[in-house]
């Protein structure tokens, strides 16, 4: 079975040519070509994660940033520079089976079965707990391995989700939680539609889910070519006012993190769950964060920003973030939601300033 699963890397490999050598190459050129601040310390193993020096006498100690699904490291490019004019170290790292991160294999991995009897000998069955703590503890054990306390943690969709489980599970290493478009904040709706009353594409959509395909998944089919050059074509689509170097860059990047084995990816279906209602439409946790950041420790402050064209600012999540921010702010803590302006879902790219700002505020 082993020798089975080391052929099945190495035509994966050879099919989307690409391999981990190739994926730390691509962030090692962009952080180069994109970053003005030389990389004081890299760390590769579980955690894939990058650490810069900033001003020695600064106010602020430490600012983690963390990435959202799809995504790694290297998307927080813009940021760098600007915070480390206020903080002592600034580091970023990729969540355990994502980016240049270890991937579990098997099951190992957060991957949710068709049913409650696993749908394949490699399923691991994670109840949405489980999948949490699969990315949660490893953070934790790289946290006290690097002395990291009283930190600002900035989580980004469903990093914004998971730093949120963090800090809720171990807030003595947190001083400042900043959700950034995040996922998984409201309950699902009580009128959630029976999989027999969605039209025939939701149903399409909700096997897919079920079923545990991803993104990833479909760009690694492509191969090699059509695999990068549907990735360069998505993120200009995505993110359209990025410079052509920077975006061939940040592309060849992700589409390294993209085709690398699979892995975390499996959170998808493990932490969300794709929903429908008469009133809305979208991706749901599995176990929200509304009636849980309301236990937030008081030592916390929690500030939550959407970007104005964001569509994860939609209802029902602007309003239960709006909700959280009120009943914390009741009890006397410090609890604020913020609109960064001319910017979507990934508004620390489309306004670099002002996503800073919030993180220093």
């Amino acid at each position: 079975f082993i020798h089975a699963i080391d052929m099945a890397r190495f035509l994966r490999q050879w099919w989307t040519n690409s391999n981990e050598d190739l994926l730390m190459r691509s962030q090692g050129n962009l952080l180069k070509a994109l970053v003005r601040a030389p990389v004081a310390k890299i760390r590769t193993a579980p955690l894939n994660a990058v650490e810069f020096a900033g001003n020695a006498s600064a106010e602020h100690e430490c600012c983690v940033l963390a990435h959202g699904f799809g995504s790694g490291l290297c998307f927080y490019f813009r940021n760098i520079d600007p915070l480390l004019q206020s903080f002592r170290r600034v580091i970023l790292f990729d969540w355990l089976g994502m980016g240049g991160s270890a991937r579990p294999s098997c099951r190992q991995r957060p991957i949710r079965g068709l049913t409650n009897w696993s749908n394949s000998w490699c399923d691991s069955d994670f109840t949405p707990s489980q999948a949490a703590d699969f990315f949660v503890d490893p953070l934790h054990v790289w946290l006290e391995e690097e002395k990291i306390d009283n930190a600002v943690l900035v989580g980004h969709s469903m990093g914004g989700y998971l730093a949120a489980r963090y800090a809720l599970k171990h807030p003595d290493r947190i001083q400042k939680l900043i959700m950034a478009s995040p996922v998984g904040l409201p309950e699902k709706p009580i009128d959630a539609l029976p999989r027999s009353s969605l039209s025939p594409g939701l149903r399409l959509v909700d096997t897919l889910w079920s079923t545990n395909v991803t993104p990833q998944q479909l760009v690694r089919l492509m191969g090699g070519t059509r695999g990068r050059r549907n990735v360069l074509r998505a993120l200009r689509g995505r993110i359209p006012h990025l410079p052509d170097s920077a975006a061939e860059l940040l592309a060849d990047y992700l589409y390294h993190i993209t085709v690398a084995h699979p892995s975390g990816e499996f959170a998808m279906n493990s932490l969300l769950e794709p929903v429908a209602s008469p009133q809305t439409m979208g991706v749901f946790a599995r176990e929200p964060l509304h009636e849980r950041l309301t236990d937030l420790d008081p030592s916390i402050s929690l500030r939550i920003i959407f970007g104005d064209k964001d569509w994860m600012r939609a209802s029902p999540n602007q309003e239960s973030a709006r909700e959280v921010v009120r009943r914390l702010q009741r009890k006397q803590q410090s609890a604020s939601l913020h609109t960064v302006q001319n910017a979507g879902h990934h508004l620390y790219l489309d306004n670099a300033q002002e996503f800073v700002s919030h993180v220093l505020a």
